[in-house]
């Protein structure tokens, strides 16, 4: 117990130090705080107008006048494609286009919504109703990031009690650091702002689930942890398929068919009972059992989303670029570097991941550890976001507990060279939780694709 406290009270020293004057107050993005407010207030809408246009969902609910309203009853929902051509369309809720000129508009209101999953929300709603809208959520992500450098230790410990690894705690210490630090983990655990708060959370859980579900040991607790990442960040329902898949393929034969079902049924329960939960939060909010609200971003007013959805072949290109092959540019003026903020290829910001492609050798849980990567991460690279603006390729982690226990399994001997390549991870990390949106830096991050997305 004492090695953990110590762990996560250094940890938490590091992201705190590295945050510093962010500690001070609440970011500008504190989209979970609103709607922790609004649910303490019993309702989904937002109970204050958002104080900037970044990011919320937001729809129009219009009354029809004249031939419109004969033609469509009295009242829409929904936005204005603002199309080229087409000033007059109108998309519903139901994705019907109507054509509704100016004369036919009648009285209009606009509606707010958090388009994000809303575990985080849930869990700051003790500190909202505390604190109000002046909870810190720096703080809160930073608490979680370090609560993360503890789990994962743990889990690594779980990892090797269960055969995939004989690697001694000082070893396992140098992957607890590279995941915690070596990683987008770093630079996202100090910023706050809901985009990285979610990501966070989402890996607090995550690795959680992976705990109680190794060997499918303990099927409630992991369905239960399962539900409350993908709660947080909803590409993680896909993590579902680690448990399956050691749950039809089982390490022995101890179990029976009878305790798979049992184990199956104990699983799934949880994640049916708030993943339903979340489908009903949906349709009450946007008419529409699997649309969270990014659809709505920006007042339904982002081309890209509005012309090929949230996800499409349209973007893999740019996603593949961002996560795999983007590197800075050297300029001839000061400070002589540009990091894009789309961010940076994954082999440069943590290079250690270089040795997933010559694993020393495989055991039992290499397959499952890839299957989750793929199940999880391939439906992110057809999104249409790349994690605009970033340091470096965020997402990763939602995959990095599958992809830093591959590491770990595949047996490559911890040599001077792996050590150096964990360190300059921390480096170019650390650089990211420096500077990456601070005052007087700007200089520093450019654009480096021909499209500038919001997020």
């Amino acid at each position: 117990m004492r090695r953990y406290i110590v762990l996560g009270v250094l940890s938490f020293a590091v992201f705190a130090g590295f945050a510093g004057a962010r500690l001070k107050i609440h970011t500008q993005d504190n989209h979970f705080v609103y709607l922790a407010d609004s649910f303490l207030n019993g309702q989904v809408e937002l109970t204050r107008k958002p104080h900037h246009g970044n990011d919320w969902a937001s729809y129009e609910r219009m009354k029809l006048k004249g031939e419109s309203a004969n033609q469509h009853g009295a009242e829409v929902k929904g936005f204005f494609t603002r199309r080229k051509g087409k000033p007059n369309e109108f998309r519903t809720l139901q994705g019907e286009n109507l054509t509704i000129p100016k004369k036919d508009r009648g009285e209009r209101k606009t509606h707010h919504y958090v388009s994000f999953p809303p575990g985080p929300a849930v869990l700051m709603m003790p500190f909202v109703a505390a604190v109000g809208y002046g909870t810190n959520d720096v703080l809160f992500t930073i608490l979680f990031a370090s609560i993360n450098a503890v789990l994962f230790f743990i889990l690594l410990c779980r990892f090797r009690e269960d055969g995939y690894t004989d690697r001694d705690d000082k070893q396992l210490l140098w992957f607890t650091a590279l995941f915690i630090f070596g990683t987008a983990h770093f630079w996202c655990g100090v910023m706050g702002r809901v985009w990285f708060t979610a990501l966070i959370i989402g890996v607090t859980f995550h690795l959680l689930y992976i705990y109680f579900a190794l060997n499918a040991r303990r099927p409630l607790l992991a369905g239960l942890c399962l539900a409350v990442a993908f709660s947080s960040r909803a590409s993680l329902v896909f993590a579902a398929s680690f448990f399956y898949w050691q749950l039809l393929r089982p390490k022995g034969d101890e179990d029976t068919g009878e305790d798979r079902w049992r184990k199956a049924a104990l699983f799934s329960a949880p994640c049916l009972v708030i993943g339903l939960t979340l489908l009903y939060y949906n349709q009450v909010r946007f008419a529409n059992p699997l649309e969270f609200g990014h659809t709505y971003l920006a007042g339904g007013s982002l081309a890209r989303i509005r012309d090929f959805g949230l996800f499409h072949a349209e973007f893999l290109n740019r996603n593949l670029t961002a996560a795999f092959t983007l590197l800075p540019r050297f300029t001839d003026s000061a400070p002589f570097i540009q990091f894009s903020k789309h961010g940076m290829s994954i082999f440069l910001t943590t290079p250690a991941l270089i040795w997933l492609l010559w694993p020393k050798e495989s055991n039992a849980m290499h397959r499952p550890l890839w299957i989750a990567t793929a199940c999880v991460g391939v439906p992110l690279l057809f999104y249409q976001n790349t994690g605009w603006e970033q340091f470096s390729y965020r997402f990763i982690l939602d995959v990095l507990p599958y992809l830093v226990l591959l590491l770990v399994a595949g047996a490559r001997p911890m040599t001077r060279t792996f050590k150096t390549l964990i360190i300059v991870g921390i480096l170019i990390n650390a650089l990211g939780a420096a500077t990456f949106q601070r005052a007087g830096m700007g200089s520093l991050y450019g654009h480096h694709m021909t499209e500038e997305p919001k997020r």
